[in-house]
């Protein structure tokens, strides 16, 4: 994040606004609605401007700005329209320590103003660090839109009862559980309908229901996808807003684990390869010990927790501790590769069927029917095999398959950085030597990498 945000308490902020014009007022405007204690220096006045002085009954000096003016402040905003001025302000505000906002200068100024959808007490708050207002603004139509008019008065009423479900729920997991069942019911929507009798009736009931419960623990295993956030499942997002302790790969992007729940215990048990990584035995036991204390856990995996993940191996072991758990599905490695190369894995004229391999068993197993996987008519998707391109397209070669045959090599596909790199079994090495290629991997091996259409940025 470029900006820190924060909710500040207006009491305790003391402000000056220095300039008189529009952009001054409306300024002024939205500290004054908010409470802030404002005063103005400037030598002349926006009608608008002195009319909320009037109406608020705010210190006001006619005169160009001071360096005095910052003394008891620790808020100045700098908008007179006068560059050299608002630099000047700019100058003395940082030597004295004062924040400051410089209207339409984020450079000069250590305060930003967002663009705020208020629904008092809920307040949401939109910034794009002073790069695009405008851009600002169009977000905040369309949380306009998402949020009803009566979401305050949800809040005031869930703010009024919660010291009395601290009291009755002294677990904090299923203190947790039980606001998430009453926002999941239909108390919302009778408070914002002003039904407060019927509200309440529905709440106790709720109540009543998990007074003296015993929290069950439950694991799932979730899908994070090729690592684009925007192609988590709303499953997996609910998963990843609700979980106590999340246990992910290394294959999981930043942008993903940015999506957890901000309290929510991480854990890393990725393995990356020549590196030793923790045991699959001892995953498998954190994720039933935490089930057992009745947390709600993730294991969070790349792609489709079922594909090429060790995910069976949990599913068993979870089973076997009679865990309660939930496989959340994601796109795999094949799919989004494929999507962002703009390659078909199946097309009627030149492929029937889809082959997945990782690049270690194709390697290093030597039972594997290279013939097959060489056969007509089919896709062939190699997870993870940059590493071994060399190996694989020599035993291709050396089973029948025709070294002319199109070869595609997605790296970190969905990512800013994607790539694809296509070639034949013949020279595709060559081509991904001399290219910058990295990260993870997919190869796509058929006729249908002909019909390639990269999306990527680079190639």
């Amino acid at each position: 994040m470029r900006s820190l945000p924060l909710f500040l308490d207006p009491a305790s902020v003391r402000c000056v606004v220095v300039g008189g014009g529009e952009v001054a007022t409306r300024k002024l405007r939205t500290l004054v609605e908010t409470g802030v204690n404002c005063r103005v220096v400037a030598p002349v006045l926006h009608h608008e401007l002195a009319q909320l002085v009037d109406e608020h009954s705010l210190d006001c000096e006619r005169r160009p700005f001071k360096a005095d003016d910052l003394n008891h402040v620790n808020l100045v905003i700098a908008a007179t329209g006068d560059k050299d001025v608002n630099l000047e302000v700019h100058r003395l505000a940082t030597e004295a320590g004062v924040w400051i906002n410089a209207v339409d200068d984020a450079k000069h100024s250590s305060v930003i103003f967002p663009s705020i959808v208020n629904r008092d007490p809920v307040t949401v708050a939109i910034s794009t660090a002073g790069h695009s207002p405008t851009l600002a603004r169009r977000l905040r139509a369309r949380v306009e839109t998402i949020l009803s008019s009566g979401i305050g008065r949800l809040a005031l009423y869930l703010g009024e009862r919660r010291p009395s479900v601290t009291k009755e729920l002294a677990d904090t997991a299923l203190r947790r559980d039980f606001w998430d069942s009453v926002l999941d019911g239909s108390v919302p929507d009778l408070v914002e309908a002003g039904r407060i009798q019927e509200a309440d009736e529905v709440f106790e009931d709720s109540m009543r229901g998990i007074r003296g419960s015993r929290r069950q623990g439950l694991v799932s295993l979730v899908g994070a996808g090729p690592g684009d956030p925007d192609l988590l499942t709303l499953k997996a997002l609910e998963c990843l807003q609700r979980v106590d302790v999340v246990y992910y790969d290394n294959l999981i992007s930043d942008e993903v684990l940015d999506r957890i729940r901000r309290d929510a215990k991480r854990v890393y048990v990725g393995k990356r390869r020549g590196i030793e990584g923790m045991a699959q035995q001892v995953i498998n036991q954190m994720l039933i010990s935490d089930a057992q204390a009745g947390l709600r856990v993730v294991r969070l995996k790349g792609g489709d927790p079922l594909v090429f993940g060790r995910g069976g191996e949990e599913l068993d072991a979870l089973k076997s501790a009679h865990i309660n758990f939930e496989v959340v599905p994601g796109i795999t490695a094949a799919s989004g590769s494929a999507a962002f190369a703009g390659i078909p894995l199946t097309h009627r004229d030149v492929a029937h069927s889809v082959r997945f391999i990782t690049a270690q068993v194709s390697t290093m197993s030597s039972d594997i029917d290279w013939a097959e996987l060489a056969g007509e008519q089919q896709t062939l998707v190699v997870y993870m095999g940059l590493s071994e391109l060399a190996a694989i397209t020599r035993k291709l070669v050396e089973h029948g398959m025709d070294e002319t045959l199109p070869v595609a090599v997605v790296s970190r596909a969905s990512y800013q950085d994607q790539a694809v790199v296509t070639g034949t079994l013949n020279n595709i090495l060559d081509r991904v030597e001399s290219s910058s290629v990295s990260g993870p991997t997919t190869i796509i091996v058929g006729r249908v990498v002909a019909f390639v259409n990269d999306l990527s940025k680079d190639s």
